[in-house]
């Protein structure tokens, strides 16, 4: 366990972990094992189990649509934790609602439909996940799940969802009615970063905040931690397959970039991420004779903007140094593997 990172689907490592620890999830289908904090992971298992209102907030990068599909795609994962919270094992039943497709509160309850081209009235897909939902309350543990809830167009669209997000008695226009407990719901925003990055986001209903019982912010891991995790990656299994010194570099640049994107510069650039950091090693290890700023073009700097572009050499300066001509290139892959 490099670094202490303790696997989620190892009872005897989970228990050793604390709840500050970082553990691991497994990665679902086409993506990376997933790193956090175990106290994160267990809230928001427990918020789910207890039928809770959830709001997961942080800025882009933080990990909050991979901890939902991570959770649901491999039930290894939130089976691991429900035993380590000893709460009864059931699946995770996951309803994903796009809330940017609503554009006024009458859409969150029916949408107009076609059919043998005569138009007609249907349940939204808010209501029919809310009718699934209520079905396998018994047999699983379901999840309304409301991405991006500050993207919707208009702040009365949130305040539309007051009615439907209640543990009494759900009832719709048309009369239909089924029960509102036994359901959790989670909305996850960038309300969080909301002050220290570029987003566009409606003002969040108060109605709508009050609802939430469960406050959640994922916010990027700290240098440290970002460090735990590469090594656990790339070197925990008793080789050495990046050097500790690339991989603390690496992390720094990341910081560096965080640094300035939220004084407002860089924007162009993607927010470093672990798995940025991980593109960046592979790269550097596959292709040792490039340099460490070519590698950095290529994966953490790419695609700066024109404006950006005239800071990218520095902020890579910032953190390797700047160099010469004349000076043996010590950025050379080739020299550190």
């Amino acid at each position: 366990m490099a670094g202490n990172v303790y696997s989620v689907c190892d009872p005897e490592q989970y228990r050793k972990a604390g709840p500050t620890d970082l553990v691991e999830l497994l990665p679902p289908p086409g993506g990376n094992p997933l790193y956090l904090q175990k106290w994160l992971v267990e809230t928001l298992v427990f918020a789910i189990v207890h039928h809770e209102f959830v709001h997961l907030s942080g800025p882009t990068g933080s990990a909050k649509s991979s901890l939902l599909e991570a959770l649901y795609t491999v039930p290894e994962n939130f089976r691991g934790v429900c035993d380590g919270l000893g709460c009864a094992s059931r699946p995770l039943k996951l309803f994903p609602i796009e809330m940017a497709t609503f554009e006024a509160p009458g859409e969150l309850y029916q949408r107009r439909a076609l059919k043998d081209g005569t138009t007609y009235d249907e349940p939204s897909r808010l209501v029919a996940a809310l009718a699934a939902a209520a079905r396998c309350a018994g047999s699983a543990y379901p999840l309304i799940w409301l991405r991006e809830i500050g993207r919707v167009h208009s702040s009365s669209v949130q305040g539309g969802l007051l009615n439907l997000m209640t543990r009494a008695e759900i009832v719709l226009p048309d009369g239909t009615h089924f029960p509102g407990q036994g359901i959790a719901w989670v909305a996850d925003s960038n309300y969080q970063a909301e002050q220290s990055a570029t987003h566009t986001l409606v003002t969040l209903d108060d109605a709508l905040k009050r609802r939430f019982t469960i406050n959640l912010t994922l916010d990027y891991l700290t240098a440290e931690q970002e460090v735990q995790v590469l090594e656990h990656i790339f070197n925990g299994n008793g080789g050495v397959l990046v050097p500790a010194e690339l991989i603390v570099k690496v992390v720094q640049l990341g910081n560096v970039v965080r640094r300035h994107r939220s004084e407002g510069n860089l924007q162009t650039l993607t927010p470093p991420t672990i798995y940025g950091y991980m593109a960046f090693l592979r790269t550097a290890r596959a292709l040792p004779h490039l340099s460490l700023q070519q590698v950095a073009l290529a994966t953490l700097l790419g695609n700066a903007g024109s404006e950006d572009r005239k800071h990218v050499a520095g902020v890579f300066n910032e953190v390797f140094g700047l160099q010469t001509e004349e000076e043996e290139d010590p950025t050379m892959v080739g020299n550190l593997f």
